[in-house]
């Protein structure tokens, strides 16, 4: 029983590890800029495929997913960190100016930027695990956003804390970071996925 739980343990961490390391082999790759939506793509659409089964996750592999539909990926990602980045510089310029009324529109542009992460980050979850057009993809998102309060909650509550995480413990971000988000919200979409294949169960 405990060398069972070692080994899943270890499997687990390996395969985290893994998924990091690709993650920053390919946004090295593609010069950060060109690199960081499909290293993120390859990372997703290797879970979703092999979950635990590290030795599944080959380079071979991985590469054949960030060269395909390079610049597709690039500019899905874009959109979103586009609209992120606009979103983020409205904010520091409302921070500059002192009206009461500005508070209103900051709580605004902070939903606007959590709305377009989270969808930005279930879009990339739902197009690894179904074969679904960007289109229907974020139309998903967005019902996902807005099903479930708590579930929302707690997906936004871990990533604050992985972030925090990252802030005190430098080496995750190099380490582990990156793959071990991909499973969290992997995990915290569990039951929208549900969802979705009972509807389509039906359909």
């Amino acid at each position: 029983m405990i060398g069972q739980a070692t080994q899943t343990i270890f499997t687990r961490v390996y395969v985290l590890f893994l998924m990091t390391i690709y993650f920053w082999f390919f946004t090295l790759l593609g010069l950060v800029v060109f690199g960081i939506g499909p290293a993120l793509h390859v990372v997703t659409e290797l879970f979703m495929e092999n979950q635990w089964a590290s030795q599944r996750y080959r380079f071979k592999s991985s590469w054949q997913l960030f060269k395909q539909d390079f610049w597709h990926v690039n500019r899905n990602a874009w959109v979103f960190i586009g609209v992120i980045l606009i979103l983020m510089y409205n904010l520091y310029l409302s921070t500059q100016l002192n009206y009461a009324w500005m508070v209103m529109v900051q709580f605004l542009i902070i939903f606007g930027i959590t709305l377009t992460f989270c969808v930005g980050i279930f879009t990339l979850l739902l197009r690894a695990r179904y074969e679904v057009s960007m289109y229907n993809a974020v139309k998903l998102a967005f019902a996902q956003f807005f099903s479930s309060f708590y579930q929302l909650l707690f997906f936004i509550t871990a990533t604050i804390a992985i972030v925090l995480a990252a802030k005190k413990w430098p080496g995750l971000i190099l380490f582990f970071l990156p793959g071990t988000y991909v499973v969290l919200a992997d995990w915290l979409s569990r039951g929208w996925y549900q969802k979705i294949d009972r509807q389509l169960k039906v359909a």
